[in-house]
C-alpha cells in the first residue's frame, strides 16, 4: 500500500522579490513530489515578480484581497474546501493573522509558522508592542511547529515571549546554488568600473535594511576609491537619494532600483555590503557568497556563526556607520579576493530541504498518532 502524500498548503502575501518569498519558492521547487502534495496561497497575486520561479506543477490560490484582514474569511473557506494536512506560513504578520483564524480550520490541520525577523528587534518598531506580544503569544506560539532560521532567532523569540513550551526546530535557509550560478552569468555589463573597488547591496529601501547607514559609511570611508551600487526599491528611495547628494557621493553611490536578476551584480562586485539594523537571517548574504563574493556586514542575528569561518568576510563591531566604515576600509585594504563554494555548502538546497522533509514527516507522524488516539477514545 502506497502511503498517502502529505498535503501542505503554503501561504505568502504575494510573490514580491523578498528573502522569505525566495525561501518558499526554493522549497516548492525541491520538496519531494513522491511524498508531498504542494500548493501555494497568495493574499494577492499582483506584483508577482517571482512568478517565473514557481514550478509549473504548483497550483496557486489567489485570495484577491487588497489587505490581509479582508481575506481571512476566504482563508477559512479555502481550508475547509481543500482540507490540507498542514498549513505553512512565513512572514510574521501573516503568521499572526493565520494563527488567529485557526479555531475555524478543519480538525487535524497542523500549523507551521516560520518567523522571518528577529522578534525583539521588530517589537521596537511596533507602535503598540504589548499588543503585538499578546497576538504572537496567542496565535503563533500555539502553532504545532515553529521553524527558526538560526539558534539566535529561537532564543530571542523564547525570551521575548517567555515561551518555554512548544515544538521548534532550527533549519537554515536553503540556497539554490545551481540556479544562482546559472543566473549570475546572464548579464555581462553591470556598469562596475574595474578601476574602483565596487561594493553592491540589495534589499527593500526601508529603515530595517539600514541603507542610510551604508551611505554614511561610504562617506566616512578613508578610501575614496570605493563605490556602492544599491539594488532595490521602496518608500525611502527619495530620502536616500537626498542623502547621497548631501554627502556629495553622486559619483560613488548609485541606486539602480529593482533588478529582476541581481546575481550578475553580486558575482561581479568586489564585495557585498549588508547594513541591516535587524534580520531573521539575511538570505541575500548566502546568495552573495554563492556567487563567490565576500561580505562586509552589520552584526545581525545568526550571521556571526556563518561569517566567522570565512576569513575573507568581515563583521562590524556594532550597527553604526563608523563601525561599518572601519570594516569597509579594512576589507578593501587587503585587496580583491573571492570566496570558494565550500563556504555555503552546508546551506545547499538539497541538504536543507531534506531537513524540512524530516520535520514535516515527524509532524505528520504526530498528527497520525493523535488521530488514532482520538478514534480509539471515541470507540470506547
Amino acid at each position: 500500500m502506497v502511503d498517502k502524500k502529505i498535503n501542505v498548503l503554503f501561504f505568502l502575501p504575494n510573490l514580491v522579490a523578498g528573502g522569505a518569498e525566495r525561501v518558499i519558492l526554493t522549497l516548492l521547487r525541491n520538496l519531494s513530489r513522491d511524498r508531498f502534495e504542494l500548493s501555494l496561497v497568495l493574499v494577492n497575486h499582483k506584483a508577482a515578480a517571482l512568478i517565473n520561479d514557481l514550478p509549473s506543477d504548483i497550483k496557486i490560490y489567489d485570495l484577491g484581497a487588497s489587505r490581509l484582514r479582508f481575506g481571512l474569511v476566504k482563508v477559512a473557506r479555502l481550508l475547509w474546501k481543500l482540507k490540507p494536512d498542514m498549513v505553512f506560513s512565513t512572514i510574521d504578520y501573516l503568521n499572526v493573522a493565520l494563527g488567529s483564524t485557526r479555531p475555524f480550520w478543519p480538525n487535524g490541520t497542523a500549523f507551521i509558522a516560520r518567523p522571518a525577523i528577529l522578534f525583539s528587534a521588530e517589537l521596537k518598531t511596533r507602535r503598540r508592542p504589548v499588543i503585538w506580544q499578546l497576538l504572537n503569544k496567542a496565535a503563533v506560539c500555539s502553532a504545532d511547529l515553529l521553524v527558526f532560521q538560526s539558534r539566535a532567532m529561537e532564543e530571542d523569540f523564547r525570551v521575548a515571549l517567555n515561551w518555554k513550551a512548544g515544538r521548534a526546530v532550527v533549519i537554515h535557509n536553503p540556497l539554490d546554488f545551481d540556479l544562482i550560478q546559472k543566473r549570475s552569468r546572464q548579464i555581462e555589463n553591470t556598469g562596475f568600473d574595474p578601476r574602483h573597488f565596487n561594493f553592491v547591496a540589495a534589499g527593500r529601501l526601508e529603515d530595517q535594511k539600514g541603507f542610510d547607514v551604508a551611505i554614511e559609511a561610504i562617506s566616512r570611508s578613508r578610501n575614496k576609491n570605493i563605490t556602492l551600487t544599491i539594488l532595490g526599491d521602496g518608500t525611502l528611495r527619495q530620502s536616500l537619494e537626498r542623502l547621497v547628494e548631501e554627502r556629495k557621493l553622486q559619483h560613488r553611490v548609485k541606486l539602480l532600483g529593482y533588478i529582476q536578476n541581481p546575481y550578475p551584480y553580486f558575482a561581479k562586485a568586489d564585495g557585498f555590503l549588508l547594513s541591516s539594523r535587524f534580520e531573521g537571517f539575511p538570505n541575500v548574504v548566502l546568495e552573495a557568497l554563492s556567487c563567490g563574493t565576500p561580505v562586509v556586514a552589520t552584526p545581525v542575528a545568526g550571521l556571526s556563526s556563518t561569517l566567522e569561518d570565512i576569513p575573507e568576510c568581515r563583521l562590524a563591531a556594532d550597527f553604526s556607520a563608523s563601525a561599518l566604515a572601519y570594516e569597509i576600509d579594512e576589507f578593501a585594504n587587503k585587496g580583491r579576493c573571492r570566496v570558494g563554494p565550500e563556504a555555503v555548502k552546508s546551506f545547499d538546497a538539497h541538504h536543507i530541504v531534506a531537513e524540512y522533509e524530516r520535520a514535516l514527516d515527524a509532524l505528520n507522524f504526530q498528527r497520525s498518532q493523535r488521530r488514532e488516539l482520538l478514534q480509539a477514545v471515541n470507540c470506547d
